[in-house]
């Protein structure tokens, strides 16, 4: 196993190489949401003018709260909170009690009215070092886990959970960046480092830089390695729900594609960076942290509405909890190699050098 690092020296790492995203302007605050899905949202243009920033998880349990009767009367505190969501007394979350996935509008004029973001709930990465073994002894993966308000696509769910993760040549002689994969809906693409658009410490694009530049995908933040305006989401990459919709319906094909904001145009930034500490010796979290312990849903259950016409945005579940995150989160080098999509041309970490 690659030696493991101190807790500072992890933290110095995962600032050296902390992603520069590349997103769409974030909602102004008051502002209104323009809504392009519903009557309709036509091909080729981007669901949403302004979109939702990763912010710090307080920013989820600050509006959250416990479903059923006891969110009904009355706000119970972040301790209570906490406590269900760590002993899993609770299959789910509410993120916004009483507002349903589908209001897109509610969940926009939330977020939009809240103040002071930067200063209470700053863009944030939840950072996990994860230590190679065997085959992959003299690797370490980065995680960059990113914490969205409310996933507002061709389906629409409360909170999202996006990743990006860089793969590292880490031994006592040898620190090289080797590859990243990046996180799209359900699945992902990776690509060898010298493959990657970089940046240096100035958010200036280099190939000499140590952040990789990812662009997040507007409404659905999809994790791209290029600023192509618009990504296809294949049935591949969408889950089996919405991947039998796309191809039994072609006519709302389009309605599935990502849209990403060009380099020069984009609202770019690097997040603040909070190292994921390891579990106690029972295998949990305490204290701040003890939302990694929540096995449910991030988020109020979804429904699929039917009727004559198929009825747009799909409302979904929220997403499970990072470690819940299956392969993704318990074998990471598994997913990167075996789950994820190769760019063209590029390589996998161990047929280089």
């Amino acid at each position: 196993m690659a030696k493991k690092l101190t807790q500072n020296q992890e933290i110095a790492i995962a600032l050296k190489y902390r992603p520069l995203l590349v997103l769409y302007p974030e909602i102004d605050y008051n502002s209104q949401r323009k809504d392009h899905y519903l009557p309709g949202h036509r091909a080729g243009h981007p669901p949403l003018d302004q979109d939702y920033h990763p912010r710090d998880i307080k920013i989820v349990l600050d509006n959250a709260s416990l479903p059923g009767i006891r969110a009904r009367f009355r706000k119970v505190s972040q301790f209570e909170l906490l406590d269900a969501m760590s002993s899993n007394s609770v299959g789910y979350i509410d993120l916004l009690p009483g507002v349903n996935p589908s209001n897109v509008g509610g969940f926009w004029q939330v977020y939009a009215s809240i103040q002071d973001k930067d200063t209470k709930y700053p863009r944030k990465a939840y950072a996990r070092i994860v230590y190679g073994s065997r085959r992959y002894e003299d690797y370490l993966i980065i995680q960059y886990w990113l914490a969205y308000f409310f996933d507002d696509w061709a389906n629409v769910h409360e909170m999202d959970w996006e990743m990006v993760s860089i793969v590292i040549k880490k031994t006592e002689e040898i620190e090289k960046p080797v590859a990243c994969a990046y996180r799209a809906h359900v699945g992902g693409f990776r690509a060898a480092w010298r493959d990657v658009e970089k940046a240096n410490d100035n958010g200036t694009r280099t190939e000499r830089g140590k952040h990789p530049i990812t662009y997040v995908a507007n409404g659905s933040h999809a994790s791209y390695f290029h600023d192509d305006p618009v990504h296809q989401a294949t049935a591949s990459l969408v889950g089996p729900r919405l991947s039998r919709l796309s191809n039994a319906l072609p006519w709302i094909r389009n309605t599935f594609s990502d849209y990403v904001p060009s380099f020069a145009e984009g609202s770019k930034h690097f997040p603040e960076i909070e190292v994921i500490p390891e579990p106690n010796s029972q295998g949990v979290w305490d204290g701040q942290w003890r939302w990694l312990n929540f096995t449910g849903r991030w988020g109020s259950k979804g429904r699929v509405l039917w009727n004559e016409k198929l009825t747009l945005p799909i409302e979904d579940d929220g997403p499970s909890g990072l470690t819940r995150q299956g392969t993704c989160w318990n074998d990471p080098f598994t997913w990167i190699e075996g789950e994820c999509f190769k760019l063209e041309e590029t390589s996998w970490i161990l047929s280089l050098p």
